[in-house]
């Protein structure tokens, strides 16, 4: 980048109409005219900006003020460096009233253009898309979405697919709202009513386990007509929230003024990100500025942007391989269903004859609750061999493919199923088996069996139904010699909940009623597609690849062990960081996931997280050359902590169940609240319990 914005940096307060005050750090561009006028992208998020988040953020920031736009981070209400109790749950009307209020004072600014952009990932993709749906404060001119949702209750990750599911992120959350407000880390008695009392959140959403008003009031699927701001929106193959982009698209277009979107090999995270993302990348912040210099300034002279198709997927020939490829349409219109058949002798197949046509034959399942750690810990994170699953599944193969099949879009499945419980669920992947005969997930999804009526109705015991999936959004494609798989089964753990009763489940192999559709696409495959979109093959520019030196940790761990009347699931990741100001911040999340073999309603989460504060460690050059205590979890520096303030904040959650009720157990301490090793222990205890509805 030619003659980029020198900038400063500043913290201020925005104050809300109750006169709580929000924490708000902007970076501002220093004008290279006079009277030069820049507008302002925001993120709006409680992940802690000035210390747990710190590091993370710092290459947008840089990247985006320095070419020309004030960058503005604000902390929720509660959270953070903000004032204010804490949020009782995420995307309340509080935090959208609060939003609104935020766009409009940072629309004041004198070195402002009076608009405003909204960007981010995750939390800051779905309040960017409610602002933009729901609230229309009329300085908010465009956002840019990374890894959203429109529906809060079946896309997103407390209910997937309508089933409930647990991951570190319920403990994360909870556990880091709990701490004080950087960069004093007071604790007083304002902060233990405010925040460290506060009620978990796992134990408000258990109240509401059914779709509803609760979840509907700020999903914006229900607001479509609404959804007339441009917007870029970015999902990924490898994230739990890849329809969001292509259902707002679909649903929104003749709305708004212009939505893009792109549907990559991303995990949840941005496209540059490429240590961690399976497939090729690009520098997603370059698109970013794109939109927004579009959408934001007065000197945009080139329309590029406007000028390109609305739509780019990634075409996936693997889990790591494939190409770029504008679509102009959607759905696109050479698109052909390719209907194939569950049958008899687990067989995929496309034609039916007579005979087979008026037979219905019948496999049967046996429920096994504690199946599918291969299936990963949510849709679409599952990138190793799918057999061991699969050996506890139906699974239904096609012949080997003759001619590539190129898949693009929602696979529709129709199954005509029973079970011998009143409750059970139901679990569909298309596969991929190579010519090695290893088997590769391409998508999957799953239907809570009670939600097949509005509203949910238990099961009659070996009663057939009728049920019908959309697999989650996918490309893929076939190649000669492969076999296309689909694989049936009743759990999917730990990802999923189990149903709690023992049962066999059966699938009637009715051609009428049992079968998938697949969304195929001729005639452009990989081979002679044009060339791809130009912006997919610009890499970050090397200034813009920070360096992790204060960043680290520990590898991920994720096992499993077998016991003959359990199974136990073991994940763990240890994170460091050390800020400019020298304090040193230790995180630790470990969870164990255990799930009986003879009894599914006995299943059971426990969760343990310790976050370590250790202030005045300066001198070090990289986190690396910190030294690291080899016992107590690894969560102490090896330092002299006699003469230096420190304090440690432990969560123990335990979440488990029976057949009738959900039960959740808290426990959160603060070890050396006035950073010595005699002060007392702060100790905060819940405990929760919830009649379950249709889990």
């Amino acid at each position: 980048m030619s003659n980029p914005y020198s900038f400063t940096t500043e913290d201020r307060w925005l104050t809300m109409g109750d006169g709580v005050r929000l924490s708000c750090t902007l970076a501002v561009p220093i004008p290279k005219q006079t009277d030069e006028k820049f507008p302002i992208l925001l993120e709006y998020r409680p992940y802690r900006k000035d210390d747990s988040f710190y590091n993370y953020i710092q290459p947008t920031i840089h990247y985006l003020v320095r070419r020309g736009f004030i960058v503005a981070n604000v902390d929720i209400r509660g959270t953070g460096s903000s004032e204010g109790v804490l949020i009782e749950r995420e995307y309340t009307s509080q935090e959208l009233d609060d939003g609104e209020l935020v766009v409009e004072l940072l629309a004041r600014d004198p070195r402002s253009n009076g608009r405003v952009g909204m960007h981010g990932l995750s939390w800051t993709a779905f309040n960017s898309l409610m602002m933009a749906t729901l609230r229309h404060p009329p300085a908010l001119r465009a956002i840019f979405a990374a890894h959203g949702s429109e529906d809060l209750y079946k896309n997103d990750i407390h209910f997937m697919d309508g089933i409930l599911h647990q991951d570190e992120y319920i403990l994360s959350v909870d556990h880091e709202n709990a701490l004080p407000a950087p960069l004093q880390y007071i604790m007083d008695e304002k902060w233990i009513k405010e925040r460290f009392t506060a009620r978990p959140w796992i134990d408000v959403y258990l109240e509401h386990q059914l779709d509803g008003e609760f979840w509907q009031k700020h999903s914006i699927k229900y607001a479509y007509e609404n959804f007339t701001l441009p917007a870029y929106l970015l999902a990924g193959f490898y994230d739990g929230y890849k329809d969001f982009a292509m259902n707002i698209y679909e649903n929104a277009r003749k709305a708004s003024s212009k939505i893009k979107v792109v549907v990559g090999p991303f995990v949840h995270a941005m496209p540059d990100a490429s240590h961690r993302n399976p497939g090729p990348g690009y520098d997603g912040k370059a698109e970013m500025v794109r939109w927004f210099n579009h959408w934001l300034k007065d000197n945009d002279e080139t329309n590029d942007i406007m000028d390109e198709p609305d739509i780019t997927l990634f075409m996936r020939t693997s889990l790591t391989t494939g190409a770029y490829r504008y679509e102009s349409e959607w759905p696109i219109t050479r698109r052909k269903i390719q209907r194939m058949f569950i049958s008899s002798g687990k067989k995929l197949i496309e034609k039916i004859g007579e005979d087979t046509a008026a037979m219905s034959d019948i496999d049967t399942l046996e429920y096994r609750p504690w199946v599918g750690f291969e299936g990963g810990e949510w849709w679409g994170s599952a990138t190793i061999d799918q057999r061991p699953f699969d050996e506890y599944c139906l699974v239904y193969d096609s012949d080997l493919v003759d001619n590539t099949i190129e898949i693009a879009g929602y696979v529709d499945v129709s199954l005509q199923v029973s079970a011998t419980a009143p409750l059970a669920h139901w679990f569909v992947r298309l596969e991929d088996v190579d010519i090695d005969g290893q088997v590769w997930f391409v998508t999957g999804a799953a239907l809570n069996g009670a939600q097949r009526t509005i509203p949910s109705t238990f099961l009659e015991p070996n009663h057939p139904y009728t049920i019908k999936l959309q697999l989650h959004f996918t490309t893929w494609t076939f190649f000669p010699g492969h076999r296309i798989r689909v694989a049936i089964s009743n759990a999917m753990y730990p990802a999923f909940w189990p149903s709690p009763f023992s049962m066999n489940t059966s699938l009637y192999l009715d051609p009428l009623t049992t079968f998938i559709d697949l969304p195929t696409i001729p005639g452009l495959l990989p081979i002679s597609a044009p060339p791809p979109p130009p912006f997919t093959q610009k890499q970050i520019e090397p200034e813009y690849i920070f360096s992790e030196a204060f960043s680290g940790g520990r590898p991920s761990k994720a096992e499993k062990f077998d016991i003959v009347s359990h199974r136990t699931l073991i994940y763990e990741q240890l994170s460091y960081e050390l800020l400019p100001n020298g304090c040193f911040i230790s995180a630790l999340m470990a969870e164990n996931f255990t799930v009986s073999r003879t009894d599914p309603a006995d299943q059971k989460w426990t969760t343990h997280a310790r976050q370590v504060y250790v202030f005045d460690v300066n001198g070090y050059l990289s986190i690396d050359d910190i030294p690291i205590k080899d016992e107590d979890e690894s969560v102490y520096p090896n330092l002299d902590l006699s003469a230096r303030r420190h304090f440690e904040l432990r969560t123990d959650l335990t979440f488990y169940s029976d057949r009738d009720y959900f039960y959740v157990n808290l426990k959160r301490q603060l070890f050396h609240p006035d950073g010595t090793a005699n002060s007392s222990t702060i100790t905060f205890e819940f405990n929760g319990k919830h009649k379950r509805q249709f889990q």
